[in-house]
């Protein structure tokens, strides 16, 4: 009975570690996904005037993001769809396996002014 328990909470001990091993690849591959789509914007001219926008996209095999789509407005139908435009398949390296064929929404601009401004 001892060792079965062992055992079980052995098992619990590596899952935790691979889910946070997964959370930590997901974690970096949205911050490549966000540097890569800042500086897409910028070759582009898009410029977000101070505010923010969070964009969703689906991940495929290879690491491009697909069917970016703006899902917190940045205030500007024109800004919004020059957005999803200039990020349409966005190449971002090493996808995490458990992404592929999932969804990644990530934020852009200043979130840190629009709270500030909220206040």
């Amino acid at each position: 009975m001892k060792t079965l328990l062992v055992a079980a909470a052995g098992a619990l001990l590596l899952a935790g570690t691979a889910a946070q091993a997964t959370t930590s690849s997901v974690q970096q591959f949205a911050g490549r996904a966000e540097a890569q789509a800042l500086a897409r914007l910028n070759a582009a001219g898009v410029d977000l005037n101070g505010h923010s926008v969070a964009v969703r996209a689906t991940v495929d095999g290879d690491g491009h993001l697909n069917g970016v789509r703006v899902v917190r407005s940045s205030g500007s139908r024109d800004t919004d769809a020059a957005i999803e435009a200039a990020l349409k398949k966005l190449p971002v390296a090493d996808a995490p396996t458990a992404l592929i064929g999932g969804a990644i929404t990530f934020t852009l601009g200043d979130v840190a002014g629009e709270q500030a401004a909220a206040r």
